[in-house]
């Protein structure tokens, strides 16, 4: 079965600030053709910021004009419902247009996110007639964000996870963790928030926009080059680059080498279980996911 020509799977992250050198919880990149044989296939490459990330992949994606690429990233492209099974934010590729227009983000790293992730909860919030807004966990510093809770509020009216999480932490040994905690041990959000604006700008660009398309919330384009977007989650592949000394490098090419071998109609289906198809549709699902039950 066919698989992709080409695979760039990233490690995102949501910190501020530019380090020149390699570290952990920076963006790292890691990419590959499929045609390549395994042993000389590129080592991961550091990104300094975000936006130098998303040049780099914007940089391969001009190198690679012919390929049907998948570009991966490591963060939920969806949110959960509400607990009246409705959204609470915009969905797919409306929701990374609205984060484009609210998240900054500059040459050094910095972003309002946090500021961003207030202002949405006290919408959510009055939209819903709760008490708290879903998204939690920021900085000590930022303590003047009064919608935005240090610790994880009650009565929001809004599910923790998705049904992609939930489906993962049943069929895999791993636990995915919640896209509305911004700050804190296993914080997924921040990473999130950062990333969308990327997507949108991607889907957008005018050289990438006609071969684009945001899985699975809208169709392939019908073209032999076309540019799948979205999201993986690194746990369900397995450890093989253990040469790598920083944990994200190794992971995002442990994901870059799996995608790459994984044929393209089993990378790219959801459940047959035709409960979970109007969550997939809102929601968003994780690459791969059903392979790995």
């Amino acid at each position: 079965m066919p698989t992709f020509d080409l695979v760039i799977a990233l490690d995102w992250s949501a910190a501020s600030g530019r380090k020149p050198q390699p570290c952990e919880d920076r963006c790292w990149l890691s990419w590959a053709l499929a045609e390549t044989p395994a042993e000389r296939r590129p080592d991961p490459e550091y990104m300094p910021t975000r936006l130098e990330a998303e040049a780099r992949v914007r940089s391969l994606l001009e190198q690679h004009p012919g390929a049907r690429t998948l570009v991966a990233f490591d963060f939920a492209i969806g949110l959960p419902l509400a607990e009246n099974d409705e959204p609470v934010l915009a969905t797919g590729r409306e929701l990374c247009a609205m984060l484009a227009e609210r998240i900054t983000d500059d040459p050094s790293g910095v972003s309002n996110r946090f500021e961003a992730a207030d202002a949405l909860n006290r919408e959510i919030r009055d939209t819903l007639g709760t008490t708290a807004g879903p998204f939690w966990g920021r900085p000590k510093e930022h303590a003047h964000l009064r919608e935005l809770h240090f610790t994880k509020p009650s009565a929001t009216g809004v599910r923790t996870l998705r049904e992609a999480e939930r489906f993962a932490r049943k069929a895999t040994k791993t636990k995915p963790k919640s896209p509305w905690q911004l700050a804190g041990i296993g914080s997924v959000g921040s990473q999130q928030l950062m990333g969308l604006p990327t997507v949108h700008r991607l889907l957008t660009d005018p050289a990438l926009c006609a071969r684009a398309h945001l899985w699975p919330f809208e169709p392939a384009p019908d073209a032999p080059n076309a540019v799948t977007i979205a999201e993986m989650y690194p746990a369900l592949f397995p450890d093989r680059s253990p040469t790598h000394w920083y944990k994200d490098a190794r992971q995002v090419t442990d994901a870059r080498d799996a995608l790459l071998t994984m044929p393209i109609d089993e990378a790219l289906t959801t459940p047959a279980d035709p409960a979970l198809a109007r969550s997939v549709r809102l929601e968003g699902w994780i690459l791969g996911l059903p392979a790995h039950a």
